[in-house]
């Protein structure tokens, strides 16, 4: 099985390649929400390097958020675009669950992913598990529980534990729940926009 991911999400633009199911190739670059800039780009040179055909894709991955409302939409577009020229599924992967998918945490945490100022897209989990709605709020309004963040450094004084979203991850993610591949069978995804909760 053939697999192209794509985390556009957050600042970084991530890009991995599995071919029968290894992972072969992965290009990562921080580009500051420029994502529609690079990533064509980027999924070009991967599809290029390896020599493999996007018709030979048998399925596309891909982070649907909540993170960057830019780069989520260029991401989805994306992805639609390829996958509906191919007539293959996407899988979509909300971005949190994702996060928390590499945390072996046996108390209350959140996971956290910085929004602007001192908003983060955020989930309360217990023992892995999700507590609640994603929501967006101001980390000052937070529990003062363990925080699993990305890219809460922009926020004074807040101490977290960083885990950083990656399309690597989500073919790691995909492989760890084969369920998901019967699941997905169409073009038909939305990414989560995650409006400021009061």
């Amino acid at each position: 099985m053939n697999l192209l991911a794509i985390d556009t999400s957050t600042d970084i633009c991530s890009v991995c390649l599995a071919i029968n199911n290894i992972i072969i190739d992965c290009q990562e670059k921080n580009i500051n929400n420029n994502h529609s800039k690079f990533l064509p780009v980027i999924v070009d040179k991967i599809i290029q390097k390896n020599k493999i055909k996007y018709s030979e894709i048998d399925y596309f991955i891909l982070s649907i958020g909540p993170g960057s409302y830019s780069g989520l939409k260029v991401g989805s577009s994306f992805v639609k675009g390829l996958a509906f020229s191919q007539n293959k599924p996407i899988i979509p992967i909300n971005t949190i669950e994702l996060l928390n998918f590499k945390i072996e945490e046996k108390s209350n945490y959140y996971v956290a992913i910085y929004s602007h100022r001192d908003y983060v897209y955020y989930q309360e989990f217990l023992n892995n598990k999700p507590i609640g709605n994603q929501l967006c709020k101001s980390i000052t309004n937070l529990k003062k529980i363990k925080i699993y963040g990305y890219n809460l450094n922009k926020i004074n004084g807040i101490k977290f534990i960083e885990c950083i979203p990656s399309a690597y991850n989500l073919i790691i993610y995909i492989q760890n729940n084969n369920f998901l591949l019967t699941e997905s069978k169409n073009i038909d995804i939305t990414p989560v926009y995650l409006s400021i909760e009061k």
